[in-house]
């Protein structure tokens, strides 16, 4: 998981004109779809140009000190022998003359205050700067190449002609099967702006698929498998839990934020997500890019929610979606066509026994833009 620590690093390369020109790629179309991030960046800026004028006014009362100092030491310099006395000049320059020390010295405390005033502002703004902020979960990956032809047609890439190959945005989430005659649920925002998408995993290695159903409210979508010779997923061993978790309650979940499957686990912290969205739980999970749209279970392996984000202000703060709100909108929208889900339990089996059966309903979601 990106840590605060982490990001703030990525920021200070960003505004430095430090990253390389795929990490630019990547973080400006985070930027783009992040709004948090944008803020950030923005607040970033702005520091930075706070300690440029700090670092002007420093010079500037370095040098005061320094003519600060070469008068005094003109004033009181003991290689003049004799006492000369001179006839005082009057006027504007004589007052310039009578009070210089006095308003260098003035000019000095000015800047030493402003200083010390905009140095306070600045550690009030780090103190607050990205306490809380919401990142959605699908990864980037640049420079996916894929034929049309090849993947509609199941040809080996390494048949293809350097005209075929397309060179083209893509994301990766995760999904999950909700029945078995093709329907997986996700995340929408892992779809956003989809031309075409595939699932795949350890079972099946690739099925175009298409978007039924989406809510980016709510943030989910309902895809379905369109290849023509695709039979079933076969009988889904989870059920769908339409009650609540409870804060403490064990749970786990299973996604794609890299090319192989991916465990983790961790408890329900509270019973309503970012900035208190009661249709989403805060988990104690460390979930990635690429884990949006992933199944959260419960420990008897039912499922509880659905994986949508993190907070990147705060270490191991993540959210999903309540399953009964995903039950209530695929009841209200999809109707029969996918609300029979199984009701099957894998309770009392461990947990490398209960992944060994959800594994094969678990699939990354390819998207290309």
């Amino acid at each position: 998981m990106t840590s605060s620590r982490a990001t703030e690093e990525l920021i200070e390369r960003y505004c430095n004109g430090e990253l390389s020109a795929e990490e630019l790629s990547i973080f400006e179309q985070w930027l783009e779809n992040d709004p948090s991030l944008f803020e950030a960046v923005k607040d970033h800026r702005q520091i930075i140009d706070a300690f440029k004028i700090i670092g002007e006014r420093r010079d500037l009362k370095q040098k005061l000190v320094a003519i600060h100092d070469e008068m005094e030491t003109e004033s009181f310099s003991f290689k003049a022998p004799l006492k000369v006395v001179k006839k005082e000049a009057t006027g504007i320059r004589g007052f310039y003359q009578r009070n210089r020390i006095i308003s260098i010295a003035a000019a000095v405390s000015v800047v030493a205050v402003s200083g010390t005033l905009l140095t306070g502002a600045l550690t009030g703004l780090f103190s607050t700067k990205q306490q809380s902020a919401y990142q959605a979960l699908r990864l980037e990956v640049e420079r996916l190449k894929r034929s049309q032809r090849a993947i509609m047609n199941g040809i080996n890439e390494a048949r293809e002609t350097p005209e075929e190959a397309v060179e083209e945005r893509g994301f990766i989430g995760t999904g999950m099967a909700i029945n078995s005659n093709g329907y997986i649920l996700t995340s929408s925002h892992v779809i956003k702006g989809a031309r075409s998408i595939f699932i795949s995993n350890g079972k099946f290695e690739q099925l175009h698929v298409e978007t039924v159903f989406k809510d980016d409210k709510l943030d989910v979508a309902i895809l379905k498998v369109v290849e023509e010779d695709f039979k079933s997923f076969g009988d889904i061993p989870y059920a769908l839990k339409h009650n609540a978790a409870d804060p403490g309650e064990r749970v786990f979940t299973l996604g794609y934020p890299r090319q192989d499957l991916v465990y983790n686990e961790g408890s329900v912290s509270s019973i309503s997500g970012f900035e208190g969205d009661t249709t989403a739980y805060q988990i104690s999970i460390p979930v990635n890019p690429g884990n949006s749209g992933g199944p959260l279970f419960d420990s008897q392996a039912n499922l509880v929610g659905l994986i949508s984000g993190r907070n990147i202000g705060a270490e191991g703060a993540s959210f999903a979606i309540q399953s009964k709100y995903i039950i209530s909108y695929m009841e209200k929208n999809a109707g029969e066509s996918v609300e029979k889900h199984s009701h099957k339990t894998l309770k009392g089996l461990d947990r490398p026994a209960q992944i060994k059966k959800l594994k094969d309903f678990v699939f990354m979601v390819k998207v290309f833009n």
